[in-house]
């Protein structure tokens, strides 16, 4: 009699010889794609795989764009070591190893380079440029507000501070000279802001420092939105962050609230006039007349 396979055991060893096949398959792909890595490694021309341990092994370089022999405010900065790398000078930054950067004042220029290496490790480096002319297009209001680098601010000498209507430029109902801003500040926990305090604006890193009367500092950040402008009377928007301008107070709300973002009403080398809205539910305006140190 002829003898009939059973069909559990005719099914495990199917499945078997499958299973073999399967683990074949992947030991051989395996291996092949060892050989494969090991006879071709990837590299590249900047060098990937070196690892970048200092600062002064980054082959870097700031170059000026020049125009008729002098020093443009456009630079070329280029890397070519295996680092990712980020540039700024203080007001934008740009992230590539190969680029060209605008600068927005004259003089002399820090650039800094913040440089990632393969194993995660943060490296910077500091370059310098003095820029001669300023060929290029750029938001003037950076110059006029922190010099070449930086620049102190103060009171106007008359009529600084005080409010007015939406319509006005400067102060127009209750007008303030410097000596009366201290009498102001008294007994409502305000800061020292009357003769002798001072606001330094700082490009590098868009830093502003209030200093009072009395010597105490604050540092916080500022920036501008020249877009945000009021047709026929203010020309942009300037906000800050962590500090305030000098008497930033609106003494007519509760608490004395601050603004943390005054309308450009005018703005060149010399003077500023800022100015804000009331808080709700009043509509009336404040404004701020100041004058370069």
């Amino acid at each position: 009699m002829q003898n009939i396979p059973d069909g559990n055991n005719f099914l495990k060893q199917k499945n078997n010889r499958k299973t073999m096949k399967k683990l074949s398959y992947i030991l051989l792909t395996s291996v092949f794609l060892a050989i494969f890595a090991a006879c071709n490694p990837i590299e590249d021309k900047v060098g990937v795989g070196e690892l970048i341990t200092s600062a002064d092994d980054i082959q870097a370089t700031v170059t000026p764009i020049l125009d008729n022999g002098q020093n443009t405010n456009k630079v070329k900065v280029n890397c070519t070591s295996p680092v990712l790398c980020q540039w700024t000078d203080g007001v934008k930054t740009y992230v590539s190893n190969d680029t060209v950067m605008t600068l927005f004042v004259k003089g002399e220029q820090t650039i800094t380079l913040n440089a990632l290496a393969a194993d995660g490790t943060k490296l910077t480096k500091d370059f310098s440029v003095n820029v001669a002319e300023m060929k290029y297009a750029v938001e003037p209001q950076y110059g006029y507000l922190c010099g070449s680098g930086e620049k102190s601010w103060t009171w106007a000498d008359t009529k600084c501070f005080g409010n007015g209507g939406g319509s006005d430029t400067a102060p127009a109902w209750w007008i303030l000279n410097p000596s009366d801003i201290a009498g102001q500040c008294t007994g409502k926990n305000l800061p020292a802001d009357g003769i002798g305090a001072s606001m330094k604006f700082v490009l590098k890193g868009l830093k502003m420092i209030k200093t009072t009367a009395d010597g105490k500092s604050t540092t916080g950040t500022f920036s501008f939105d020249m877009t945000a402008k009021i047709s026929g009377w203010a020309i942009g928007k300037l906000s800050l962050t962590s500090t305030n301008i000098l008497c930033g107070y609106d003494f007519n709300a509760s608490g004395y609230t601050a603004w943390t973002e005054y309308n450009i009403i005018y703005l060149d080398d010399n003077k500023m006039i800022l100015g804000a809205q009331e808080h709700a539910p009043n509509s009336n305006y404040w404004y701020w007349v100041f004058k370069a140190q």
